[in-house]
């Protein structure tokens, strides 16, 4: 082994010595203790490795990074499915805003290795149906995993209920950010967008805020949150990017809302949001642009 494959070998050892028993290092550790040009190398790489995996130590990462990831490499792929109507895209945009029970997958597995572990005596003249119940177990055994992790669920469920604001607004975002998601309807004209709209039963709204009145439109979309229809009016602004307007029956939505002229702005997080009523309909304005600023369109 020369210096060069010793140093290629060596870039790979860990700065905290767990590798300094690893025959796959031996030789070309010997190699370094021998020859002094690698063995200051080897030094002054371990003490940058060292110094790199502190600071990596305090970063903060973010919650759902790993989720970002994900979703980043199964794009690349082409993991996701294609919708090839409306209807194909509002069930994968549903499928793809629920959120799994933190514990289901250990719950699963658990109950896979249950099934796995019992002790099946072999017969001859073993049943069609008893040959069947053991892959059936299996899947009963994963459905209660399923069951256990979600929850007790309501014994009633209440039609009418109206869905909070909040949620609203996080529905809105996981539909947008949704891989599968485009508008149903693009068009910089507002008026064929809101009319588009009304001929849907959607709620539309009767007047725009000050600041949206004389800007293009981009699309618009029925949004379906719990249960709830709502539309979606998105807004090109010059310079400041997009706009997003939801738009929900008064009924249909609980929290408190002002007047439009004095709505209610809260700042956090990627997105700034507006809310408000008017005329029977709640008012969300939301928008990730860091050069749009919501008071303003009031």
């Amino acid at each position: 082994m020369d210096k060069d494959e010793a140093r290629f070998i060596l870039r790979s050892f860990r700065p905290d010595g767990a590798d300094a028993s690893d025959p796959d290092f031996a030789e070309a550790l010997k190699l370094a203790v021998e020859n002094r040009d690698l063995g200051e190398w080897l030094a002054s790489e371990r003490a940058f490795d060292s110094e790199f995996a502190n600071a990596l130590v305090t970063v903060d990462l973010p919650d759902n990074l790993r989720e970002d990831i994900m979703a980043c490499l199964a794009t690349e792929r082409g993991d996701f499915p294609q919708a090839e109507d409306r209807t194909d895209a509002a069930w994968i945009g549903a499928l793809a805003s629920i959120q799994p029970p933190p514990a289901l997958r250990e719950a699963v597995i658990a109950a896979m290795n249950r099934t796995v572990a019992m002790d099946y005596p072999p017969a001859k003249n073993v049943s069609t149906f008893r040959r069947l119940t053991i892959p059936l177990a299996a899947a009963a055994g994963i459905a209660l995993a399923f069951l256990i992790t979600r929850g007790p669920e309501p014994t009633k469920v209440v039609k009418n209920r109206a869905v909070p604001i909040d949620v609203v607004q996080a529905g809105f975002v996981r539909t947008l950010e949704s891989p599968t998601f485009t508008l149903e309807e693009k068009q910089d004209d507002k008026r064929v967008l809101i009319s588009r709209l009304r001929e849907r039963a959607l709620p539309c709204p009767g007047c725009l805020p000050p600041g949206l009145q004389n800007v293009k439109g981009l699309g618009c979309s029925e949004l379906v949150i719990d249960g709830k229809r709502g539309s979606l009016i998105c807004f090109q602004m010059d310079g400041s990017g997009v706009v997003h307007m939801v738009v929900f029956r008064k009924e249909d939505v609980s929290g408190d809302f002002p007047p439009m002229d004095r709505p209610a702005i809260i700042r956090g997080g990627d997105w700034n949001s507006a809310r408000w009523e008017h005329d029977g309909k709640v008012f969300l304005v939301m928008s990730n642009a860091k050069k749009c600023e919501l008071p303003k369109l009031f």
